[in-house]
């Protein structure tokens, strides 16, 4: 059976609409058990209408919500009752429960997991997200460090190598991003970055990726400091939206039955780089898995991340990255 913890709060939909979204997955997986942190009133009606195994769900009566308002430090200290930290806590202090999951304020989910759950060495975490184009990739850091050393973009690499394993990737193929392909571009970090990937990982990494190559790459894993990462996933977001939106203006000016088929298309591909569908960013380098989704996921993004959560579950993240980072 494997165990997680889904914070409802602090998400931009309420916990009555997110909890059927839990309930699909674990009617989906009879070896998934969630224990649900969030207000009981909010979600007793929705449960009493819907059909699942009782026994694959817990409630935990939480009233206090840490909102992307609150200072994350001082909400993590503050506000112990919110779904947020005492989800935490149940996490960390069951060895059974191997994922948590939210929603909520990024700032405070990063936060609150770093000073409860605990990172596995004396390393900065980082926020991954995974990413469709040519083929499925991950880019470590997205936006949880803005900074960063030569050692903590190798451990990013490596922890990028673990989380590809995990979903079943043999040998994972590392690029580290900069502003051109040759190994003499780049800032000093990235330039030592290069050489130190070069000795550490030689049958992984393959150099540097520049961003207009980003989606079409044979790349596993981009490594990157979570500025670089930030702004490269939101170009990618941003100009996909742009992008669409142009093809339908100018679809109007055609017939019907040709609006009807572009808009297909368009349906079909957003579908395949949407949010809701294709999970959350995993914060790696905390002793258990956390899964961040959008502010603004819906039930289906906790269907999503629980079967996440599960993959990875299985496919021993945290192992991978104890062994990669020489903790095993």
């Amino acid at each position: 059976m494997v165990k997680v913890v889904c914070d409802l709060m602090g998400a931009d939909n309420k916990p009555h609409d997110l909890i059927k979204g839990v309930i699909d997955a674990i009617n989906l997986n009879p070896d998934v058990f969630c224990y649900v942190c969030c207000p009981y009133d909010d979600v007793k009606d929705v449960l009493a209408n819907l059909s699942y195994n009782k026994d694959q769900i817990e409630i935990i009566d939480c009233n206090e919500e840490i909102t992307n308002y609150d200072i994350p430090t001082k909400a993590f200290r503050e506000k112990k009752n919110s779904s947020l930290v005492r989800g935490l806590t149940l996490t960390k202090e069951n060895d059974d429960i191997s994922a948590f999951l939210s929603c909520g304020s990024t700032g405070a989910v990063l936060v609150s997991s770093v000073f409860i759950l605990k990172t596995v060495t004396h390393l900065r975490p980082a926020l991954s997200p995974i990413i469709a184009g040519k083929k499925k990739f991950c880019i470590v850091d997205c936006g949880a460090n803005v900074d960063c050393r030569v050692d903590q973009l190798l451990d990013f690499a490596k922890m990028g190598v673990a989380y590809m394993e995990a979903l079943g990737i043999n040998n994972p193929k590392v690029s580290l991003l900069s502003n051109g392909h040759e190994e003499k571009k780049g800032n000093d970090v990235i330039k030592e970055t290069h050489q130190e990937l070069k000795r550490i990982m030689p049958n992984n990494f393959i150099g540097n990726i520049e961003g207009k190559n980003i989606l079409y790459s044979d790349s596993d894993v981009v490594v990157c400091d979570g500025l670089m990462g930030n702004i490269a996933l939101k170009t990618i977001e941003g100009t996909a939206g742009v992008i669409s939106n142009e093809i339908l203006e100018m679809s109007k000016e055609l017939d019907s039955d040709t609006q009807k088929k572009i808009l297909k298309m368009l349906l079909n591909l957003r579908n395949k780089f949407d949010y809701n569908t294709k999970g959350g960013a995993v914060l790696l380098g905390v002793n258990k898995i956390v899964i961040k989704a959008h502010g603004a996921g819906v039930a289906e993004t906790f269907t999503s991340i629980i079967n996440q959560a599960y993959e990875l579950t299985k496919g021993d993240l945290i192992g991978k990255i104890k062994k990669y980072l020489g903790e095993e």
